[in-house]
């Protein structure tokens, strides 16, 4: 019976030691990932188009009277 239980804490031991190693491992894998990943931009202020009322980039909008509109070629595609 002793040999039984000696034989069970040594695979439990073993066990552990696996499971230390691959938790360890995938630790080092996040942490190289966060370093080499590039800074998140920063969002931009969405407007509303006056023409088809499509939200869209302030970057990508054009200004008009009224406020702000897509391209031609972007609110014809959206109709």
């Amino acid at each position: 019976m002793a040999k039984i239980i000696a034989w069970l804490i040594l695979i439990f031991v073993v066990l552990l030691a696996l499971r230390m190693i691959s938790v360890r491992n995938a630790r080092a894998r996040r942490g190289e990932a966060k370093k080499s990943a590039p800074p998140k931009a920063a969002a931009e202020p969405m407007v509303r188009c006056i023409r088809c009322g499509v939200f869209l980039p302030r970057a990508d909008a054009k200004a008009v009277a009224g406020g702000f509109a897509c391209t031609d070629v972007q609110c014809a595609t959206r109709r």
